[in-house]
C-alpha cells in the first residue's frame, strides 16, 4: 500500500490509532536498551519510531517506507524533529536497505512483513545490516480467515502466515520467540545466530 496526499495521511492517522496495541506490545518485546541502533522497515506515520526515541536519550532510530507522504509526515513528528541527530528516517523499502554492515542491534517491522516481495531477498538485507545476535521484531496482522490474495509476500498469503514465518525464519539460522498478541496481531522476536 501506497498512501499518498490528503487521503494518505487520514489513513495513516486513522492505522495509528488502529496499530496502537501492536506499538505496545512491540515496545515491551523489544525492550530497547540505551545506546541502541534500531532500525524500522515501514514506519509509515513514525509513531513507533517516536516511541523509541523517546525511551532513552542515546537511541538511534532509522527507517525506509515506500512512501513519500508517510516519510514527510514521520519526519514532522515532535520528538523525531527533535531528535534529528538521532533519527534518520528515509524513502526506500527492504530489498535495498541504504546502511552499510552491521549498523543495527535490531530491525522492526510492524504489519509490513506482508508487504514484502521477495522476503528471502529483504532477510539478507536485514541480515546484512544487523550485528550478530541482533534481533529482528515482526508483528504480523492476523487476518480473518484467508490473507487476501492482492498481498506481495506469499508467506503472508500461505494461510498459515504465522507459522510459515517461524519456519521461514528459522531455516534462515534466527531463533524465534512469540511474544503475546498486540490487539489483533502476532508478535515475533527473531534472535540473529551470533556465527550468521
Amino acid at each position: 500500500m501506497h498512501p499518498a496526499g490528503v487521503p494518505g495521511r487520514v489513513f495513516g492517522v486513522a492505522m495509528e490509532a488502529l496499530n496502537a496495541p501492536a506499538y505496545r506490545a512491540a515496545l515491551k518485546a523489544l525492550a530497547p536498551k540505551p545506546m541502541e541502533r534500531i532500525l524500522e522497515i515501514g514506519f509509515g506515520t513514525g509513531r513507533f519510531a517516536e516511541l523509541v526515541l523517546g525511551r532513552d536519550p542515546t537511541i538511534h532510530v532509522a527507517g525506509v517506507d515506500p512512501t513519500p507522504t508517510m516519510v514527510e509526515t514521520a519526519n514532522r513528528r515532535r520528538r523525531v524533529r527533535a531528535a534529528r541527530a538521532r533519527a534518520d528516517l528515509r524513502q526506500g523499502d527492504a530489498s535495498a536497505l541504504p546502511w552499510s554492515e552491521r549498523q543495527f542491534n535490531a530491525v522492526v517491522a510492524i504489519h509490513s512483513f506482508q508487504f514484502w516481495p521477495d522476503p528471502d531477498r529483504a532477510l539478507s538485507e536485514v541480515g546484512r545490516v544487523l550485528v550478530p545476535s541482533g534481533r529482528l521484531l515482526l508483528v504480523l496482522r492476523r487476518h480473518r480467515g484467508q490473507a487476501p490474495a492482492w498481498l506481495p509476500n506469499a508467506l503472508s498469503r500461505s494461510g498459515r502466515e504465522l507459522q510459515a514465518t517461524k519456519d521461514f525464519l528459522e531455516g534462515k539460522d534466527f531463533v524465534v520467540a512469540q511474544y503475546p498478541d498486540g490487539g489483533s496481531s502476532a508478535v515475533l522476536l527473531a534472535t540473529r545466530s551470533p556465527v550468521s
